[in-house]
């Protein structure tokens, strides 16, 4: 696996922006995006938007990114990216 960059991601939340770190990662056969929040893992998208891997055990808070209201906004994000 290898790291390729870290991007800093300001997404619209009930009207407050919070900010996300979207970390891109490179496993040979596939890049994948992790998104963090306050050091905090949430989530892994493919680049296609694809949800790999939720992190059900975050803050009732931080899961509130999981509504598609909120993730399709990391969506689009990574297919500009890709």
């Amino acid at each position: 696996m290898e790291n390729l960059k870290t991007e800093p991601v300001r997404i619209q939340r009930n009207g407050i922006t919070e900010e996300y770190q979207l970390r891109e990662k490179d496993h040979g056969d596939v890049v994948v995006y992790d998104i963090f929040r306050k050091d905090h893992y949430l989530m892994t998208l493919s680049k296609e938007g694809d949800i790999l891997f939720m992190n059900f055990e975050a803050a009732d808070e931080d899961r509130e990114l999981f509504k598609l209201s909120f993730l399709h906004q990391f969506i689009d994000l990574i297919k500009n990216l890709s």
